[in-house]
């Protein structure tokens, strides 16, 4: 029988069949000066088991396990077979799936074995997938953190799950016990941990050395923000003006690791075997940022945010002498497009604008200036949504770029203007995280929303289509 007509079960199965009998069970070693995924307990990786046994070191996953956790609406929102949170509680929890994907790429990672690079890409199209080279310099970076300190491994993990609890009512409810009412998921888990961290019993049962780490690290910089440039240079002042950068800014690489897999699994709610989004371009992607985090250590904020911008824009074609170029790679980077061919369509989607219409662009979307305000969030969710959905619609790929910068760009830039001048309906507030997680996931299902568009902002900045 052909692969092509066996049920999707039985291909998964054999998948993790051929995983974990041609390479073994991996788990990590404690005792090993080097990171290896050696048989350690009776749990596979990714297996019901294992995720039970996860669910038990970390108790905060059942938090995830909740319809009211805030789920993120980039991408499809289908379910699938083999979730993880179906089979335990047969109901499917999108961030739960998210979150232990991220802690099982992680093991991928740093294993960096044949085995673990196949099970990595499973989903990722052959065109596009990240190279065994560049899966073996991430294995490289995480080993390079891990490596002689087992406890580092579960600091990483620890990081990774603390990470998503700002999304889950029952966090919020302990929070708020404490005064705390923040709705920005990521200030959030700052200003738990500054107030009540007690109220996440992992955080409190690890050793005082992790809980410092994590402390030092959390709130620093949200990568998200540098790699689709959601901000200006003010995304990057409380990492530069930092103790931990100004000691020793390799200390920060604790992050960027945690960073890469929590990014790996960004589309583990679709399906959550191995990275979908951390192909050969995403790979790109972090390497730039390493390098704008280690050009920032000599350099102000707005210089690094350009280094950064010259990266994407040099991916895209763009020329170096047009006004437009910052606005353009920003928005290169909130697609996440790459290619000269994109840039060109982008280039031509902008230039089709009428010069009103280019104003108020540029108003919202010029990346070099800094705002005293907090970075408005999920923005990249209703572009990538708005272009997928063109491109379901059969239209080709430089007329889908072209739709989503005069619907989905304008409508986003006509909100942000309008919040900022005081047009909006709810009152400008800089300590106000504005949201667009809700309309991305509106505008996924509904291009139509587009045409004409009015919104309400809530008291918390959460944004939806009247």
């Amino acid at each position: 029988m052909k692969a092509t007509h066996l049920h999707f079960t039985e291909l998964l199965f054999l998948s993790m069949l051929h995983l974990f009998l041609f390479c073994g069970t991996p788990s990590f070693s404690k005792d090993a000066d080097k990171i290896s995924l050696q048989k350690e307990t009776k749990e596979t990786l990714g297996s019901q088991e294992w995720v039970k046994e996860k669910i038990k070191l970390y108790p905060e996953l059942h938090w995830l396990l909740d319809a009211a956790a805030q789920h993120t609406q980039e991408g499809k929102s289908e379910k699938f077979d083999h979730s993880w949170s179906k089979k335990i509680t047969d109901q499917h929890y999108p961030e739960f799936e998210r979150t232990l994907l991220s802690l099982l790429n992680l093991h991928l990672i740093a294993d960096g074995s044949d085995c673990s690079y196949a099970y990595f890409v499973t989903l990722q199209p052959s065109e596009e997938k990240i190279s065994r080279t560049h899966f073996a310099r991430l294995h490289e970076f995480a080993t390079s953190i891990i490596k002689n300190d087992p406890e580092q491994l579960k600091a990483i993990e620890i990081n990774l799950l603390l990470g998503d609890m700002g999304k889950t009512p029952l966090a919020h409810k302990k929070a708020q016990t404490y005064g705390i009412t923040e709705a920005d998921h990521d200030l959030f888990l700052e200003a738990c941990l500054k107030k009540c961290p007690q109220i996440f019993p992992t955080f409190i049962e690890a050793p005082e050395k992790i809980q410092l780490m994590i402390k030092e690290n959390t709130g620093l910089l949200h990568f998200g923000h540098l790699a689709h440039v959601e901000g200006g240079p003010e995304i990057l002042t409380k990492l530069k003006t930092s103790e931990v950068f100004k000691k020793n800014p390799k200390d920060f690489d604790f992050d960027i690791l945690t960073y890469i897999c929590d990014l790996s699994a960004a589309r583990g709610h679709e399906d959550n075997r191995g990275s979908k989004v951390l192909t050969e371009n995403t790979f790109k992607v972090i390497e730039a940022v390493k390098d704008t985090l280690h050009f920032l250590a000599k350099h102000d904020e707005k210089r690094a945010l350009q280094f950064y911008l010259n990266k994407r824009a040099d991916w895209l074609g763009l020329p170096k002498n047009e006004k437009s170029i910052y606005v353009l790679a920003r928005f290169g980077a909130m697609m996440r497009l790459f290619s000269k061919a994109d840039g060109e369509a982008l280039k031509q989607a902008y230039a089709s604008l009428s010069k009103e219409q280019k104003k108020i662009i540029n108003q919202a979307f010029d990346p070099l200036v800094y705002r005293n305000e907090r970075t408005p969030t999920y923005v990249p969710a209703l572009l990538v949504n708005v272009l997928d959905s063109y491109l379901k619609q059969g239209l080709t790929r430089a007329d889908a770029i072209k739709g989503c910068i005069h619907k989905g760009a304008l409508f986003v830039a006509t909100v942000l203007n309008q919040y900022r001048m005081g047009m909006a309906n709810q009152p400008y507030n800089p300590n106000l995280t504005l949201n667009f997680n809700k309309v991305a996931g509106q505008a996924r299902d509904n291009l139509n929303l587009l045409e004409n568009p009015s919104f309400l902002i809530n008291s918390e900045g959460l944004i939806k289509f009247k």
